[in-house]
């Protein structure tokens, strides 16, 4: 079984997880074009090599010159499901979108239909969350954990104010996933990938049993105390043994 683990080393958020997968060796000719399936134009795609207190990474942007915001959630799942897009991809990209819809309703007192996304409705946060789903067929990955989620400490702006930190909308995506600490005054989960976490990933905590094939670190923008980075590991599974794979001979001789 291809099995990925994602090691929050400086936390996450959606061009991390992609910039990871990228690192990890997704081709970018075959993400782009699925992408393109999604929205066709407007956008443009950079990807470049960058050094975080001396770990090297994929650091991923999407260049959108008339950005538009305050996108409803029924908005983006017909943007979604009108895609070319496979039905598997259309399925988890949808679930992540309505599992942030339901949290920023909760935490704003609203429905969900009438719930606005701001910086998650915009075209760069579509296509994080497309080309993180599509990333994981490329890699042909069956089965992708997490580590426990690192999240900063003080208080942050964002557009409605200064709110705690972790956010009310981060924190309610995060409800019953491991985390802690990580003694840092910055946001260092974003709520695009906490959606994409909690919906993608299959268990938090210590990396499963397996035989690492390929190594991606993914880039956040701004410089930490610690590397700024998200660790993807791309392997096989173990046995339940914890041993290496069983491996079968088949002789004969043909008279």
């Amino acid at each position: 079984m291809k099995v990925a683990h994602l090691d929050l080393i400086g936390g996450a958020a959606g061009n991390m997880l992609l910039g990871a997968f990228i690192d990890a060796g997704v081709r970018l000719p075959d993400l782009e074009n699925r992408l393109r399936g999604v929205i066709a134009d407007g956008w443009t795609f950079s990807v470049s090599g960058v050094v975080k207190n001396g770990v090297a990474a994929t650091f991923v942007d999407f260049l959108v010159p008339h950005e538009r915001h305050g996108t409803k959630l029924g908005e983006v799942l017909e943007i979604v499901m009108r895609s070319s897009l496979t039905e598997w991809q259309k399925q988890r990209a949808c679930a992540v979108y309505r599992r942030l819809g339901e949290a920023e309703a909760l935490v704003h007192g609203t429905t969900i239909e009438a719930m606005h996304f701001h910086e998650v409705g915009a075209v760069d946060a579509i296509l994080d969350v497309a080309g993180t789903v599509v990333a994981l067929d490329l890699l042909g990955i069956e089965r992708l954990t997490c580590s426990r989620v690192p999240v900063g400490s003080g208080s942050i702006r964002m557009q409605h104010g200064v709110y705690p930190n972790p956010p009310p909308g981060t924190a309610e995506l995060l409800r019953g996933v491991p985390t802690f600490d990580a003694g840092i005054e910055a946001e260092l989960v974003t709520p695009t990938a906490a959606a994409l976490l909690t919906v993608l990933c299959d268990g938090f905590g210590t990396r499963p049993d397996m035989v690492v094939e390929s190594i991606g670190y993914g880039a956040g923008t701004r410089d930490l105390a610690l590397p700024n980075v998200t660790r993807l590991s791309v392997g096989s599974a173990l046995g339940a043994s914890g041993g290496a794979p069983d491996v079968s001979v088949l002789e004969a001789n043909i008279d």
